[in-house]
């Protein structure tokens, strides 16, 4: 029995004694470990250690309507562009004033009031105003400006008749008395060269004080004409056309003898 006893405490004590030596053993190797790792290689003392991030304090908040990137540069910029801009308008603008013409030039921009026909021996007809005649040669003004024309060279000169309306009375209107009112009648007829358009009538009359004691007028009957606007009248009169016309004047409550009468005629011409 006591040498049971014997062999179990020799045991015992060799297994404490192998724990011991694998323990020291293995704290020896972490130290090994430890010494080698705190030694840096060569290769790495070289490299820089990077600097830590240091957190700034807490951005502020942008104010209301603040923006978050700078533009003003540019405003400015477009500022001083449109002010260039508008001095320029100015100067072109006074710049557009009455140019100087000089006497040549004016005489070749005059609008003539082709007065006079003339009539070469080409069978070449111009018309324009006659502003120089002589022995040798005639100075014509047209609308290309001033021509000088030899007189072996021109048939004939004839004043040239305006193409337009004229609107005269034919006799003397019929005069028809009231006590309200007076009713005239009578006839026009169109001597000019073109139509005449909305032809209209105005009776005057004249009191014995050269007052003025009524007045009227009315638009006479004639051809049917369609204007480009679209409106549609019969009051034209076609070149040597004739119609008649009514007039009636009312009288007015204060008892102004009429002592006499006159007659404006009035139109339009419309291409």
């Amino acid at each position: 029995m006591m040498k049971v006893i014997l062999l179990l405490l020799l045991a015992g004590r060799i297994l404490a004694q192998e724990s011991a030596d694998t323990a020291t053993a293995e704290t020896q190797k972490m130290d090994e470990i430890t010494v080698q790792e705190s030694i840096p290689d060569e290769q790495e003392t070289d490299a820089p250690i990077p600097q830590l991030r240091i957190e700034d304090a807490k951005e502020a908040l942008l104010d209301t309507g603040e923006s978050f990137f700078e533009f003003e540069p540019r405003i400015d910029k477009l500022e001083n562009e449109i002010d260039s801009l508008k001095k320029m308008v100015k100067f072109y603008q006074q710049s557009q004033g009455m140019p100087t013409l000089d006497k040549e030039l004016l005489n070749l921009i005059k609008i003539p009031q082709m007065q006079h026909r003339v009539e070469l021996t080409n069978g070449t007809v111009i018309f324009g105003e006659l502003i120089e005649e002589n022995v040798n040669f005639i100075i014509l003004q047209t609308s290309l400006g001033r021509l000088k024309i030899d007189t072996n060279k021109v048939v004939h000169i004839t004043e040239a008749v305006p193409l337009s309306a004229k609107i005269e009375i034919v006799g003397e209107p019929f005069i028809n008395a009231f006590p309200d009112r007076e009713e005239i009648t009578g006839m026009i007829k169109n001597t000019g060269k073109s139509r005449a358009d909305f032809v209209r009538v105005i009776a005057n009359l004249w009191a014995k004080t050269t007052d003025l004691a009524a007045k009227d007028s009315s638009f006479v009957t004639g051809t049917e004409t369609s204007y480009s606007s679209g409106v549609i009248t019969d009051t034209a009169l076609e070149p040597g056309a004739t119609t008649q016309f009514k007039v009636i004047v009312p009288l007015s409550d204060e008892k102004q003898e009429v002592e006499y009468r006159t007659y404006d005629l009035r139109w339009t011409e419309t291409n």
